[in-house]
């Protein structure tokens, strides 16, 4: 197994459209960045996705299209613009995870029950192996990252600490 964190839209711009998103995701911040530690200690892909709604935005450069900051990203991690919600749909973020030699998705962020939903069938349909991060995903209330974490695979931080 050859995995990749992928950490989906947590940008500004959602965040401030939604109190319910902004909420969510604050309870799961601690759950990501301990993801992201690990992956970064392990020297395993972390890849930052960033959503645009073409001609609407948020626009790259500007405060809204930024992470969170207290998310632990790095400049330097790899990152992807997309305009759709699977983050696969005509981006380069296939080839790149090609290029990186994973096999392997584990996916963080916004929304549950939609960027990282389309994405994780984005990955499968890629013969990809997708797994939620368990309480690193978001979604306007909690019933509805429930519902994702049962529908779909996951994998918590533990979990990933003892097989990576």
């Amino acid at each position: 197994m050859r995995p990749a964190l992928l950490v989906i839209d947590v940008q500004n711009e959602w965040l401030n459209r939604s109190p319910g998103l902004k909420e969510c995701l604050e309870l799961r911040v601690e759950v990501i960045n301990s993801a992201i530690a690990l992956f970064r200690t392990k020297g395993l892909p972390i890849v930052r996705i960033y959503h645009v709604d073409k001609g609407v935005g948020p626009m790259p450069g500007t405060e809204a299209f930024e992470f969170l900051p207290s998310i632990a990203t790095i400049e330097s991690d790899t990152s992807v613009i997309k305009n759709y919600p699977n983050a696969f749909n005509r981006t380069e973020l296939a080839a790149t995870l090609e290029n990186m030699h994973v096999d392997t998705v584990i996916l963080s962020g916004l929304s549950a029950t939609a960027c990282v939903m389309a994405t994780y069938v984005g990955a499968e349909d890629r013969d990809l192996h997708p797994f939620l991060l368990r309480d690193g995903v978001a979604a306007s209330s909690e019933r509805y990252v429930r519902y994702a974490e049962e529908i779909f695979e996951t994998l918590s931080v533990g979990a990933l600490t003892l097989t990576l």
